[in-house]
């Protein structure tokens, strides 16, 4: 098994950064509490990553609150959703690259949960095959 020391290099090094603004951006989203899009972020990208980059390395950074909306859940249901500032969700991503694939060979092939690739009609399918596998075993 490897043996990880520290991550937290790895973590807010300018590559991982802006690998991390391109997931980012890639997802759209829009802009959170601080109404900063990423158009407006990217516009001064270099000096946006440094500063994130200082942040984590002097360990001084803070996430910002979320900004909270209500989509619709249905025909009258309304869910919460809390939206980030980009600055946040680029940290997020930051972390998530460095330490995923560290973490996410040691999961069950039976976890759906939050994982990359897999969502909940996957975890159906899971439970229909074994479902049909129980009925053929049966005696």
């Amino acid at each position: 098994m490897l043996k990880y020391h520290s991550l937290r290099d790895k973590v807010f090094s300018l590559k991982n950064l802006y690998a991390a603004f391109k997931h980012v951006k890639k997802n759209k989203g829009k802009a959170g509490l601080d109404r900063v899009s990423i158009k407006q972020f990217e516009s001064n990208l270099d000096v946006n990553i440094m500063s994130i980059h200082q942040e984590l390395k002097t360990a001084i950074y803070n996430p910002a609150p979320v900004l909270r909306v209500y989509i619709p859940k249905g025909r009258h249901d309304k869910r919460p959703l809390g939206i980030p500032i980009v600055k946040d969700r680029i940290v997020q991503q930051a972390f998530r690259q460095i330490i995923e694939p560290i973490f996410e060979k040691g999961f069950s092939d039976n976890s759906f949960g939050f994982r990359p690739d897999r969502c909940c009609h996957d975890a159906i399918k899971r439970l229909e095959q074994y479902k049909q596998e129980r009925v053929y075993q049966r005696p």
